[in-house]
């Protein structure tokens, strides 16, 4: 049975937001997990002996389906979706108490007060033993007060992980979430292939209507497209480019084109690895940030793209997908999700049409995808998982659950059928003899997979397909790709010959030095977004782009950048 849940309440008051890519360095001497752990499980002095090995299984190791030696109920941190709001009765609940022999007491936090109440419940003693839905660099900030457990002391007991670190070259990576102390706290989600998420959406039959075969090359063969689609006479709204997301989703995918990073989404501290320069420069200054935005401020101006694009942010971009589905637009800014959806409601709504995402174009610097994309959202852990005396059996769980092939099928597609059953009571999906996957008859997913009008949800009536469990963008490529709907397998292939951008190193930084950049940046991120919209919407002429930059420096923008700098020297 599972315990009652607990629940969290609050505000957070800390470094959390700052702290998104301020991770540590590797030392000397402390292992990186992927190298050879002694035969006692040591990983960096981490050993786990026969008293918090209570129920763990002595014959763990690749290709094993973990099953606990006797019940054990974990305390887990819980994101609570409205979309799919928990339910005691989850198959998901159900198949791992049975097979596993795991239960969860769960701290249920909703997802609109879900950063704030999640850093409360940390700071206030009461983290549970696993906390997934994290990010790299948003534990930073608890790293210092000791709640957390250094994960990398003890991923020799994972192997699975360990396996695809190293098989999929992640050990470099996995060096940039180091804290100052040579560990990591978070242990990220692996992904074999980088899923490229956010593009340019189109629909068809104006792209057609436009004479437009390819996908344009370049950003002026962009702006081109985006004129002949407004040429058509379809856009009845009189823009061809509606972006939603504050136009956050576009910025950040352009940005690796031109060597910067541009956005809230891009740039969370605003500094930004210069591979070219090997060096961390302020992104709200380079000349790349600077043609980013005279590109978009000319799309405005020359009426291709909808000036509330910069302000519209709402549940799943609505103001910019009704314009879109509405015919007042014929491109939108979003993910393949968005793509999918945006498909399905023009085709509820008599529209014959089908969507594409565009291939982003090449910028003045080449044709990238930012570096370090490999990474999913991941978990901590909380200090005192170590005292638990299932501690061992717990972290064979983790690697089972979000690292074996075996585990993150089930976390992904649910129950396969057997016995050529199909009853959605007792399984999920069907799998040929290659392999392939099939939702059964009565359940869809929110990746646009399975019948249109099946009446039940993967993710909402089975808890299958959920990001505490599943970290959001998969694992395997396999996996990965058996989930892609045609429009982001198309998008997929399309974005494969793009390179990688440098990948940032470490900034370990101490709680003292934190604060003093916190203190920096609240100001100078205040300047760059305000001006950044201002430059686009036109209501500040690109003649004033030097006095822009000046006000950046006179806010102290290279001392910001010299925290970071001085601590990839450390």
């Amino acid at each position: 049975m599972r315990k009652p849940k607990k629940r969290a309440l609050g505000v957070l008051v800390g470094l959390s937001a700052l702290a998104l890519t301020l991770t540590g360095c590797t030392q000397p001497g402390v292992d990186d997990g992927g190298s050879n752990p002694d035969s006692s499980g040591s990983a960096s002095g981490g050993v786990i002996d026969e008293a918090h090995s209570v129920g763990a299984m002595a014959d763990y190791a690749l290709g094993t389906t973990f099953k606990a030696t006797e019940p054990i109920d974990i305390s887990l941190l819980y994101r609570d979706m409205p979309t799919y709001p928990v339910k005691e009765d989850w198959m998901v609940f159900k198949q791992l108490e049975a097979n596993q022999n795991i239960t969860f007491t769960r701290t249920d936090i909703p997802f609109a007060d879900f950063a704030t109440k999640r850093g409360l419940t940390i700071t206030g003693g009461d983290a549970p033993e696993l906390m997934p839905v994290f990010y790299t660099g948003e534990e930073t900030a608890y790293v210092g007060s000791g709640v957390l457990l250094p994960i990398s002391d003890y991923v020799s007991y994972m192997p699975n992980f360990q396996k695809n670190l190293k098989e999929w070259g992640l050990s470099d990576y996995l060096d940039t979430k180091r804290q100052s102390d040579g560990k990591y706290y978070q242990l990220p989600g692996l992904m074999e292939i980088a899923k490229i998420q956010y593009s340019i959406i189109v629909r068809d039959d104006a792209w057609k209507a436009a004479g437009l075969t390819e996908d344009p090359a370049t950003m002026a063969d962009l702006t081109t497209a985006l004129e002949k689609l407004k040429g058509t006479g379809l856009c009845t709204g009189g823009y061809a480019l509606s972006a939603g997301n504050n136009a956050r989703d576009i910025l950040q995918a352009f940005s690796p084109n031109f060597n910067t990073a541009v956005g809230e989404w891009a740039t969370p501290t605003g500094a930004y690895w210069d591979g070219t320069q090997n060096k961390y420069v302020f992104s709200g200054t380079q000349d790349g940030h600077k043609e980013i935005i005279q590109y978009m401020a000319d799309l405005v101006a020359n009426g291709l793209m909808d000036p509330e694009s910069m302000t519209q942010s709402t549940t799943n971009n609505d103001a910019a997908s009704a314009k879109f589905t509405s015919g007042q637009s014929c491109a939108v800014s979003g993910n393949d999700q968005d793509a999918n959806r945006l498909q399905a409601t023009l085709k509820a709504n008599g529209v014959d049409t089908t969507v594409h995402m565009l291939r982003i174009p090449s910028g003045t610097f080449g044709d990238y995808i930012g570096g370090g994309q490999r990474f999913s959202s991941g978990m901590i852990f909380s200090a005192k998982l170590a005292q638990d005396p299932h501690f061992k059996a717990i972290l064979q769980f983790v690697d089972w659950l979000y690292f074996s092939p075996e585990g993150v099928e089930f976390a992904q597609w649910g129950v396969e059928c057997t016995g050529g059953s199909t009853d959605s009571s007792t399984c999920t999906y069907t799998k040929d003899s290659s392999g392939k996957r099939t939702l059964v008859p009565d359940v869809k997913n929110n990746q646009g997979l399975g019948a249109a009008d099946a009446v039940k949800n993967l993710t909402t009536d089975y808890g299958f397909s959920n990001g505490v469990f599943w970290p959001a963008n998969g694992t395997f490529e396999d996996l990965m790709r058996s989930y892609f709907s045609p429009i982001m397998i198309d998008f997929s292939d399309k974005m494969a010959d793009k390179k990688e951008t440098a990948t940032p190193p470490a900034t370990p930084m101490d709680d003292e030095t934190l604060q003093s950049v916190a203190a920096l940046y609240t100001s100078l991120k205040d300047l760059v977004m305000t001006n950044d919209t201002k430059f686009i919407l036109g209501q500040q002429p690109m003649s004033d782009w030097d006095a822009f930059a000046s006000s950046l420096q006179a806010a102290n923008a290279d001392q910001y950048i010299q925290y970071y700098n001085g601590a990839v020297k450390k």
